[in-house]
């Protein structure tokens, strides 16, 4: 156990903001390289370069402070392997320091903000590829409603992890067809979990969600439903030869919900 534990942050959550991060570079670069070739063509400094200049120098210094709090152990969580890159080391280590220069008059001057924005996109796109090779599949958990707040609690461990959870409170809205929507959430998912309690073997909607998950995996040839036991109950006879995450106490939650992230590995 960490002294310091990391926030909650999804790999979502942290790739949204990574991504936020080179749409801002992309807006400024531009921007610094037309004031350049101004100044370069007066021969002289240019008030509203100066303004512009000295406005997204200092945002940028604060916007990469910023960032390497966002790619830190504080954030990253030890099982995201892309907090172990070299992209990330060299974004920790990468540095830019104010120039000082009140009204900027050529390259020299310019040069050094526009180098280090070049660099930190680089390595940001590099970090946005390692989060997307190691973003999870997606799966539909299928549950009792009475089981929520245990349903909940899995969805949150493996949308921190990076795949898409389909819960039926998120996706459902007032008038939508339930049969349709379920039914586009089976197919359109790459598992279903099976979430078995005694709640849940005997719902008739669960029984027809998995059977329609199970013909999905005759007619594909590939694993499609996975049980995920959360309270001892009587399996449904179609799912026994299926080895079961364990969930049923805090004990053994967590590597449950490991289990499952391995499966959901692409």
């Amino acid at each position: 156990m960490a002294l310091v534990p990391n926030l909650p942050v999804s790999l979502f959550e942290l790739a949204s903001f990574y991504e936020t991060t080179i749409l801002e570079i992309d807006f400024i670069e531009p921007t610094l390289e037309r004031g350049l070739e101004y100044i370069e063509f007066r021969l002289k400094p240019s008030p509203l370069v100066s303004v512009t200049f000295n406005k997204y120098e200092h945002y940028y210094k604060s916007c990469l402070e910023h960032l390497k709090w966002r790619v830190s152990p504080l954030l990253v969580d030890e099982a995201f392997e892309f907090g172990k890159s070299s992209a990330v080391e060299s974004l920790l280590k990468h540095d830019y320091v104010l120039s000082g220069v009140a009204h900027p008059i050529n390259e020299q001057e310019i040069g050094p903000m526009l180098d280090s924005m070049r660099i930190v996109r680089s390595l940001l796109k590099t970090i946005l590829q390692d989060i997307e090779a190691s973003m999870l599949q997606s799966i539909f958990l299928c549950h009792a409603s009475t089981d929520k707040p245990t349903v909940r609690r899995i969805a949150e461990g493996l949308i921190k992890r990076g795949s898409r959870v389909w819960l039926d409170e998120a996706e459902i809205l007032i008038g939508d067809s339930l049969i349709d929507k379920i039914q586009g959430g089976i197919q359109n998912s790459d598992y279903l979990g099976v979430v078995l309690s005694p709640r849940s073997v005997g719902s008739i909607w669960v029984k027809k969600e998995v059977e329609a998950a199970l013909s999905q995996e005759i007619d594909a040839g590939r694993v499609k439903v996975l049980p995920i036991l959360i309270e001892d109950c009587d399996i449904p006879l179609f799912l026994k030869p299926k080895k079961y995450a364990d969930l049923r106490n805090d004990d053994v939650f967590g590597l449950g919900v490991e289990q499952l992230v391995e499966r959901l590995k692409r």
